[in-house]
């Protein structure tokens, strides 16, 4: 009788070891693939995040090395990059160039890697601008690149370029004291009609990015002549604004600086 109780320990304490090594061993296992799908899941997201850096990069080379760099640091902080667009009435938040570059910006990197404000200030010129103080509505936004149309069509006869120039300044001053890190980016307002002074401003415009160190995006080379009719088949000769065709012109224009293919 004590050898069949003694067997019924023995045994049951056998069963009860294997039971606890076999749910020890399932655990441990657990804990393994657990482990191994976190590092696995780790990697994909790095390789994912890198090959999202490596399109952006190739896609952003012909830009200035300032804002390919912040645009590096924010792909890598995994958010999207935020553009503020401000400019003139020339500039529309809805229905004009503004709209068809955030298109090409999202079809050639991706949807969501570009956050896109447009600030357009109708009637606007530098001086109302730098008064007003318009760059604290970026600043609002803590943008990344900001891409700055600065009023000189509004200016010509009303402001001469030497004072368009310094409100230009002050509105940057006023944006980096706010957003530090903001690459500012210039560009000009569209062309007009067989004018006399105006071109002779926006290469003052261009002359002042250069020696200021601001990036300048050039988009007069893709318009007709400015001595030339064909330039009213873009900008409407009544209201010295883009046509349809005009800002379909303007936003490829930007589209080729901004997309490298």
């Amino acid at each position: 009788m004590k050898n069949v109780v003694l067997i019924v320990i023995v045994a049951a304490a056998c069963l009860t070891l294997i039971v606890a090594s076999h749910f020890y061993w399932e655990q441990n296992i657990a804990a393994v693939v657990k482990e191994a799908r976190a590092k696995m899941e780790t990697t994909s997201k790095q390789d994912e995040m890198a090959h999202k850096a490596e399109t952006v990069l190739a896609r952003a080379k012909q830009l200035p090395a300032a804002a390919q760099h912040v645009m590096k640091q924010v792909v890598n902080e995994n958010r999207p990059i935020r553009l503020v667009i401000a400019g003139s009435e020339s500039t529309p938040e809805k229905g004009g160039w503004p709209d068809l570059f955030k298109q090409a910006l999202d079809e050639a990197y991706g949807k969501g890697v570009f956050d896109i404000t447009v600030h357009e200030y109708e009637g606007f010129t530098t001086a109302d601008a730098d008064e007003q103080r318009i760059a604290a509505d970026w600043a609002e936004e803590q943008p990344d690149l900001v891409l700055l149309e600065p009023f000189l069509l509004n200016d010509n006869g009303v402001v001469t370029i030497d004072d368009s120039l310094e409100h230009i300044q002050a509105m940057i001053g006023q944006l980096k004291n706010a957003a530090p890190n903001a690459v500012v980016m210039l560009q000009p307002p569209n062309p007009i009609y067989n004018a006399t002074y105006y071109p002779e401003q926006v290469e003052e415009l261009e002359a002042f990015a250069k020696e200021n160190g601001y990036p300048y995006i050039n988009h007069w080379p893709a318009w007709p002549d400015n001595q030339s009719e064909e330039l009213n088949k873009y900008i409407d000769p009544e209201s010295d604004l883009p046509t349809a065709e005009g800002a379909k012109r303007w936003a490829d224009a930007l589209a080729e600086h901004f997309i490298a293919q």
